[in-house]
């Protein structure tokens, strides 16, 4: 990996260097205008909607004709396309009139129109510029969108080269780095390139390509929660998967705990959201972990007591929450009283002092509604400040059918 690093490293600066410095785009009116200027930058296409969008159509004609964009674009083929209204008997001879072999992004892809779209010189599309960017579009903040993307396209080219000299494992993950290149699409045939230099996929590049969020597929009901989650932490600390994998491989935790357990796998669903926002907290998913550590990790209620939604995951310590009636020394007793459903399994109970542990009762008991006062006793030999209790429950994942409250008394 470090050898693959280091070249990557020096291909980027290669990149860099080989971007002509004043070098500007040249304006054509047609794909068969543009065959006699093409290079390695490819075509940047400025489409626009043809006689219903004309702000966009104002828009796109001065982002075309801007010297900034012009030089960002290099040596590209620029070429300004309205979109005509009307079926497409009607206008794909028109489009093909002025983009030739050129397509248009497909129908279900994640773009708009207006958009500036890139194309390498084979006039395969490789980046689409469009949405909320070209709401109101400034020509310096395009320009360096698309100078940054060009640059991306000639690290895709030397990527592809370097991995035209390899063979194997070293080869695929060449190939998967050409796929992985920010905001430009896949190279073509890369699946099958990367299947024919790994075969048997030893370097795990084939499935890191098609990784979306999870391993265990359709088997995931047949699975254990804690199967799950060790799959999860697998394919988040797997080196070979971006970090938009590795928060949709938190996301997807997150969905497994919330229906698997509710708020009492609170503990779990936080520690996933933490990771998925350390990864990218400006990324979506980083955002929205906010959002479910907020809505989602209610846990275990002093007040409420438990409940199937709130029960914690079996052997998970979790946090009584709440103001707790502890602080000067002496012997608690925390109980248990069950109000429904079948048995609570307690099988630990810890006082902290913030972060020290106070006192602890070890024992598993299985709590009946049979009028018995069910306690754990903790014992505090000197004021406690910041009182806090982890409670450890038994109850196997099909088992969570139990309802409760808490007392704490002082002898």
């Amino acid at each position: 990996m470090k050898i693959t690093f280091s070249l990557l490293m020096g291909l980027a600066a290669a990149c860099i260097a080989l971007q002509p410095a004043a070098q500007a785009a040249t304006k054509v009116a047609n794909y068969a205008q543009a065959q006699a200027k093409l290079n390695d930058d490819g075509y940047v296409l400025f489409i626009y909607g043809q006689g219903w969008d004309k702000r966009a159509q104002q828009a796109m004609t001065e982002l075309y004709n801007n010297p900034e964009i012009a030089k960002a674009a290099g040596g590209a083929a620029m070429m300004l396309v309205g979109f005509p209204e009307g079926t497409d008997e009607t206008r794909n001879p028109l489009m093909k009139k002025i983009m030739g072999e050129l397509q248009l992004p497909h129908v279900h892809s994640k773009h708009s129109f207006p958009a500036v779209v890139m194309y390498n010189k084979a006039g395969r599309l490789t980046s689409i510029i469009s949405g909320p960017a070209m709401t109101y579009p400034d020509p310096a903040r395009i320009a360096r969108v698309i100078s940054v993307r060009r640059q991306g396209m000639a690290t895709q080219r030397q990527l592809l080269a370097a991995a035209n000299e390899k063979q194997g494992e070293e080869r695929a993950r060449l190939l998967l780095q050409a796929a992985r290149v920010p905001n430009l699409e896949r190279p073509d045939r890369i699946q099958q390139l990367i299947k024919e230099a790994d075969p048997e996929d030893k370097a795990g590049c084939l499935a890191a390509l098609n990784f979306y969020n999870t391993t265990v597929g359709d088997k995931a009901g047949e699975m254990s929660l804690a199967d799950i989650l060790k799959a999860q932490d697998a394919a988040i600390a797997n080196p070979l998967h971006t970090v938009q994998q590795k928060q949709n491989a938190c996301a997807y935790a997150i969905g497994t705990i919330r229906r698997r357990a509710g708020a009492g796998g609170s503990d779990l669903i936080r520690k996933y959201a933490t990771q998925m926002k350390q990864l990218d907290p400006t990324s979506v998913l980083g955002q929205s972990a906010d959002i479910v550590m907020r809505d989602w990790t209610h846990g275990l209620q002093f007040v409420r007591g438990w409940s199937p939604g709130t029960l914690p995951i079996q052997g998970q310590p979790t946090e009584l929450l709440g103001k707790l009636p502890i602080s000067d020394a002496g012997t608690y007793k925390l109980h248990f009283k069950p109000t429904g459903g079948d048995k609570a399994i307690i099988a630990r109970v810890a006082l902290y002092d913030g972060d020290t542990l106070i006192s602890e009762d070890v024992r598993t008991t299985a709590i009946a509604d049979n009028g018995q006062d069910h306690y754990y006793t903790l014992t505090v030999t000197a004021k406690v400040n910041t009182p806090r209790i982890f409670i450890t429950f038994n109850n196997e994942e099909s088992d969570r059918n139990t309802y409760g409250k808490f007392f704490i008394t002082k002898d």
